[in-house]
Order: structure tokens, then sequence, then C-alpha cells
């Protein structure tokens, strides 16, 4: 169930939705412009959180580096917004193509917490649930 007011809902779907297109164009400048300056990202891959803006970025490029293209979708779900932070998820779809010529195909949940920075919806934190890899 979503609940807070529609235009919040719908700017995050936005953010969800760019953090997929930057993620596609394997972009870390444009990808890196959604986290909180304090932002955390969490993956399966990773013992603990990556903390901090540059430090995402950085992550971002060492774990797509053997990626040579990717497709993502994702659509948000139980988005609770209250005032300048909610929290949610997002259920994704990966397809994966590696530059050894490997596929891949992921289905996921984020589990994100979200803030609201001078106006614009921003990740706070984000971690990746797989839930199947084929």
């Amino acid at each position: 169930m979503n609940i807070g007011p529609m235009e919040d809902r719908l700017a995050i779907r936005e953010l969800i939705e760019t953090f997929s297109a930057g993620v596609m164009r394997i972009d870390a400048e444009y990808w890196g412009e959604l986290w909180a300056p304090d932002g955390a990202w969490k993956l399966p891959s990773l013992p603990e959180d990556c903390v901090g803006k540059t430090n995402i970025k950085e992550m971002f490029r060492e774990k797509l580096a053997y990626v040579d293209s990717i497709s993502m979708i994702a659509f948000p779900a139980d988005l609770v917004v209250d005032g300048d932070t909610a929290e949610g998820k997002a259920y994704c779809r990966e397809l994966i193509f590696t530059k050894e010529g490997a596929q891949k195909i992921l289905f996921g949940c984020f589990h994100d917490q979200y803030v609201r920075l001078n106006g614009r919806w921003l990740f706070r934190r984000r971690e990746y649930e797989i839930l199947s890899v084929h």
C-alpha cells in the first residue's frame, strides 16, 4: 500500500526510473547524482554499506566494469511518505550482457529509504536483495 501525497510518490517513482536509466547508460555521474551526500548503498556482494556519494559512484564503476550492456526495469511498491523522508521497495528485472559474452537475468527488490533535500527526492539508503538469478 502506498501512503502519502501523490506528488511525492510520483517524484520518488521518477527517482527510481532515473536510477534504472543511469544503470542502462552505465553512467556513474548521472546515476550518482540520485544519492544524498551521506547516502548508503548495500549489495549482497558488499560486506557493509558503501557510504557517501563519491564512494557510491566509484563502487558503481567497479561493479559494472564487466558489463557490456544492461537493461533494468524497476517499479516502486509500498511507498510511505512522511514529510521529507520516505521508505519503500522497488522490484526490478535486470538483463545483463557481459563483455565476455555471458548473459544473466536477475529479479530483485530494493529496500529503500528516501530523503527530500532542497526540494528533490534522493536515495538515503538502498539495499538490493536478489530474489532469483538465471
